[in-house]
């Protein structure tokens, strides 16, 4: 649960342990509660599948609770209905999945949000971002309480953890948003219980326990988490709406059914960027059709005759492949690395030649995972450029000043006529003489 400010129950429940590496950019400052996990983007695979156990969110599963809440002295019906979408963007460098996620009370429009989540190499379900939508008299009044992940010190947190901490240790952060005032920590109070909801009962559940440092007034919730399921059941204690939600529906949508949310998310993508400053300084939300597949990461073999063919089959596999130049790692007076991209694509293991890869080279700190650069690319199929990445003001200071300085760097982009994909290659940087 989101207290500060109150956010969609359930996407609260969403909403996890942050790192450390956003933090150091966000502020100074320590958060109250620990953290389990360093935040890094080169951790994510390409292609966002969040496969957890206890929170599994695959394209087209939705979730409905049902409960009741107190609203100004009124106990009202609260519809809570969140759909898992086939759409997915990019935040912090890192592809998220896109959860929509709707709010009514007593029938009314009260919340609709976007929220984003990926899952680490590790295991860990990671919450770098929400757009909520506030209503009044179902009418939209804003969305104040939106944060993306490395944008005005929001820090990124793991909504569920691949280690389930014990119930006897300290509680762990889930969120912190200065910005908003948002602070979120979390402690596990059971293990392995039984959760009986309208649904039927679920064995093997876990419970958590999460409070806000910032509102200690307004209580905590207890989320119970089923295997193979999710949030089956929201508890409050000591909250002054008194509410609780428990699962009534859970299903696999059809593509038709989906359609229409997958539309109504794509509106309210559009609709952020006049509503939000902070969310209009995000990338778009992308369709099944521009997310990227995972590909190989190593550089593609010699180029051959090219077949008979007027252009590369949409079952190729395609690799934007990253390369060093001799001297790589040297960065210019004007602050800036080059990195060479070769564009190939591979059908049967026979390497043609696709139109032109076009995307983008990211440059990222090795130890953190905080992005220091970014430069477009267009390179003809079977090709090789050298794109040059300026660095960012604070990485470029340590260079210059002899300190080494390992990055990684990362293309995004699409070959034409091929499935989108994702290159990394790491290097050292050190100041030169030379442009």
């Amino acid at each position: 649960m989101n207290r500060t400010p109150r956010r969609s129950v359930v996407v609260a429940c969403l909403v996890t342990v942050a790192t450390g590496a956003a933090a150091a950019s966000a502020s100074a400052a320590e958060p109250p509660c620990r953290t389990l996990a360093r935040f890094n983007p080169l951790n994510f695979p390409a292609t966002p599948a969040v496969t957890s156990a206890r929170l599994p969110l695959l394209p087209g599963a939705q979730r409905i609770l049902e409960g009741r809440s107190n609203v100004g002295g009124h106990t009202l019906p609260h519809r809570v209905t969140f759909t898992v979408t086939d759409l997915t963007k990019v935040i912090a460098g890192v592809r998220t999945v896109v959860v929509h996620d709707v709010d009514y009370n007593n029938g009314v429009l009260a919340e609709q949000e976007l929220a984003f989540f990926a899952q680490d190499v590790q295991g860990n379900v990671w919450n770098l971002g929400e757009y909520p939508e506030e209503y009044a008299n179902g009418q939209l009044s804003g969305a104040p309480s939106t944060w993306m992940a490395g944008l005005d010190g929001a820090v990124p947190g793991i909504h569920m953890p691949a280690r389930l901490p014990e119930v006897d240790e300290p509680p762990y952060l889930q969120g912190w948003v200065p910005k908003i005032d948002f602070l979120d920590c979390a402690a596990t109070f059971q293990l392995g219980t039984t959760s009986c909801v309208p649904i039927g009962c679920f064995k093997g559940v876990v419970v958590t326990d999460e409070t806000s440092p910032l509102d200690p007034g307004g209580g905590s919730q207890r989320k119970s988490y089923a295997p193979g399921v999710g949030i089956v059941d929201v508890g409050f204690v000591d909250d002054p709406q008194g509410e609780r939600l428990v699962l009534v529906d859970y299903s696999q949508l059809s593509e038709d059914a989906l359609a229409p949310i997958r539309a109504a998310t794509l509106d309210m993508d559009r609709r952020g960027y006049t509503v939000n400053p902070t969310y209009r300084r995000s990338v778009p939300i992308e369709s099944p059709a521009q997310t990227p597949t995972q590909a190989p990461l190593a550089p593609a073999p010699p180029a051959v005759e090219e077949p008979s063919r007027s252009s590369t089959p949409a079952s190729a596999v395609g690799r934007v492949s990253l390369a060093l130049r001799p001297g790589t790692g040297r960065v210019s007076r004007s602050g800036r690395v080059a990195v060479r991209v070769l564009c190939s694509t591979a059908v049967n293991r026979v390497t043609v030649r696709p139109g032109t890869c076009r995307g983008e080279v990211d440059l990222f700190l090795r130890r953190s995972g905080a992005r220091v650069g970014t430069a477009r690319f267009s390179v003809p199929g079977g090709e090789r450029r050298t794109v040059r990445v300026q660095l960012a003001s604070a990485a470029l200071r340590l260079v210059r000043e002899g300190r080494r300085v390992r990055v990684a760097a990362r293309t995004r982009g699409a070959l034409a006529g091929a499935r989108r994909v994702v290159a990394t290659t790491s290097l050292t940087l050190t100041a030169t003489g030379s442009r």
